[in-house]
């Protein structure tokens, strides 16, 4: 009579095999899991950063023109925040674009500041606010005082003027718990005449 071998697996083998396969799916899914966050977290950071950086370079960019005055009408070329205490960090700037001698076209009286979280503008002598970024704290070092948003180098005559915008990310990082906080700061030196 011919005796039979049994193949296959016994249970404890199964059981074995069973448990690496769980220790191998638990790493690949923690991995995920934290790529996941990463991926999420350099995001968060890219957006605040490139939000931050569109923003100053529009209030840059506004403030090299202002003081354009090819018609020689001599008037100032930014007008600087009148109520520096009441929360709203502004500065107006004029420049006469198409040379008629007045800063009253469009373009050419653009108002600039900071409320509450965002940075808006109106261009124009009337008109609604534009939104240029949002989630601004202007609070760079966390420390619950907000900065102001322009600091000229003079309050009576100033020639150049420091533009610093601080966004802060509206969710905290997945990995840290803690807010992205991005700085930008830049220092535009004012025509006084053409």
């Amino acid at each position: 009579m011919k005796t039979r071998t049994q193949s296959g697996f016994t249970l404890i083998e199964l059981l074995v095999g069973a448990t690496i396969m769980l220790m191998v799916m638990a790493g690949v899914t923690g991995l995920l899991i934290r790529n996941s966050r990463l991926n999420k977290s350099q995001h968060i950071r890219a957006t605040v950063q490139s939000d931050v950086r569109s923003c100053v370079a529009m209030i840059v960019q506004a403030l090299r023109s202002a003081g354009w005055d090819p018609a020689g009408a001599t008037f100032a070329p930014v007008v600087l925040d009148s109520d520096p205490g009441d929360g709203i960090s502004e500065i107006e700037v004029f420049a006469d674009l198409d040379g008629d001698g007045y800063t009253n076209g469009p373009d050419e009286q653009i108002l600039i500041r900071h409320v509450a979280d965002r940075i808006e503008w109106r261009r124009g002598v009337s008109g609604s606010f534009e939104i240029l970024a949002v989630d601004i704290s202007n609070d760079a070092d966390a420390d619950g005082t907000v900065e102001p948003l322009f600091v000229p180098d003079s309050t009576t005559d100033p020639t150049r003027v420091l533009v610093r915008v601080t966004g802060e990310s509206p969710v905290p990082d997945p990995l840290t718990g803690q807010a992205h906080r991005y700085t930008v700061a830049s220092e535009v030196a004012l025509r006084k005449r053409i």
